[in-house]
């Protein structure tokens, strides 16, 4: 799944929204893998088809929180495609302004994919939003996560440490940003998030106004040497450290 000349493993992208993807002209530089989240479920055909010609591109099956309201019959195909996903994503709840109104509706369709990702023999990963949604969030996993087949990957988490605490308990992993390790909360999370479980992503393109792929490398190589900077390591130890945490995820699930 992970080619040997990749150095950076991308958690969370959305590769269907970048310059080039509809056209058929995206490519990844050689050296990095994405895993590209997608928004509904309507998306993962045309995903599975572009990861057969985008070297390094792992479509993943979404339903994004913030289309509930807007888009919630999408949500019903989740069924049909949820047995060839080996990652799922992205998904979650959403508490913001604008769509805390329909917070019930997004946590009945996130409790119905977790239950339909917990049927499924296959091991799954968990790319998860969890905007001003933390605490109600915490409480759905723990109820639905009882197997160490379903891996949460929290996407930019902006909760409490406290909170950060309670997901590690159930095997959470936390993706950080470019932007996100900018912040003093950014960071203060860190500090309490094991190596093991630190992963990096860029959340492309609602992180950038431009893109190609030198930029895309470049953005996750920041990320990587900053958050080493903060942990005081060494930034070619702690890029071999999260390479290998990334991998050994992919692992479990691309058997």
């Amino acid at each position: 799944m992970v080619g040997n000349d990749i150095k950076y493993i991308d958690f969370h992208c959305h590769c269907d929204l970048l310059p080039g993807f509809d056209n058929g002209s995206l490519k990844l530089d050689r050296e990095v893998a994405a895993v590209a989240v997608t928004t509904t479920p309507l998306a993962w055909p045309k995903n599975v088809e572009e990861s057969k010609r985008i070297i390094g591109m792992i479509p993943a099956l979404g339903m994004h929180p913030q289309l509930i309201g807007s888009r919630f019959n999408d949500h019903y195909s989740f069924s049909k495609y949820i047995q060839y996903a080996s990652i799922v994503g992205e998904i979650g709840l959403d508490g913001s302004t604008a769509f805390k109104e329909n917070l019930a509706a997004q946590e009945m369709v996130l409790s119905e994919i977790l239950e339909l990702c917990a049927e499924n023999s296959k091991t799954k990963i968990l790319s998860i939003h969890s905007l001003r949604a933390e605490t109600r969030l915490t409480r759905l996993l723990q109820q639905k996560i009882s197997t160490n087949s379903l891996t949460p990957v929290m996407h930019w988490f902006t909760g409490s440490v406290t909170q950060a605490s309670k997901l590690l308990d159930i095997g959470a992993k936390f993706s950080f940003n470019h932007k996100m390790i900018r912040t003093k909360s950014g960071q203060n999370l860190l500090s309490h998030i094991p190596k093991e479980a630190v992963l990096i992503e860029t959340d492309l393109p609602f992180t950038s106004k431009i893109f190609d792929s030198a930029l895309h490398k470049t953005l996750l190589k920041e990320t990587t040497v900053k958050i080493a900077t903060h942990l005081n390591m060494h930034h070619e130890e702690f890029s071999d450290s999260i390479l290998q945490n990334s991998t050994e995820l992919l692992a479990t699930t691309f058997k």
